[in-house]
């Protein structure tokens, strides 16, 4: 390494040292306000992180706007997934989503109408894009985690929570339809 190169990297480490060090109280009151200690914690992590990727690639005029804005930013992207994660566990699809997993438990007489709602679902799932369609599934029915079907389909979890969202929202509409017939 030359010897320019290794005063840029002391710079650099100097630099996201100091404000780790200057703004990292700051920063876990603002995030407390929020959230609980463990996540405000993580929080805080992940924001030193999008710091180093930052002043690797231009370093912040002002780090305490750059961290400030950005932790705000993560905050948003944090309730925005969870409002997602919390759209998708409301259990107003329960002529579609179950857990197959006590499909053993059922009567046997039973079986023939939970052959028919899975039957429904396909249906549904139909007027859902293919991608859509196979997060769902792979979610609900499988059982998948949203990290698990993102490494599968090549894709971002955020993407994996839109593509799930899209089809609860068609599922919706046809349950709503269903109950209109």
């Amino acid at each position: 390494m030359g010897n320019l190169a290794a005063v840029k990297l002391a710079i650099r480490n100097e630099l996201i040292v100091k404000n780790f060090n200057e703004y990292r109280g700051q920063l876990k009151g603002f995030f407390m306000r929020s959230v609980d200690e463990t996540e405000a914690e993580d929080l805080i992590q992940e924001l030193f992180i999008r710091l180093i990727r930052q002043v690797d690639k231009v370093p912040p005029d002002n780090p305490s706007g750059f961290l400030f804005t950005a932790a705000t930013n993560l905050l948003r992207d944090r309730w925005r997934r969870r409002a997602v994660r919390k759209l998708d566990k409301m259990d107003c699809l329960d002529d579609f989503a179950y857990d197959l997993e006590d499909a053993h438990e059922f009567e046997p007489s039973l079986w023939s109408e939970e052959i028919e709602r899975l039957e429904q679902l396909d249906d549904a799932l139909g007027g859902v894009g293919d991608k859509a369609a196979k997060a769902f599934s792979c979610h609900r029915v499988e059982g998948s985690s949203y990290a698990e079907i993102a490494d599968d389909m090549g894709v971002s979890v955020s993407m994996v929570e839109k593509y799930i969202s899209s089809a609860l929202v068609v599922l919706r509409e046809r349950q709503a339809e269903l109950q209109l017939a």
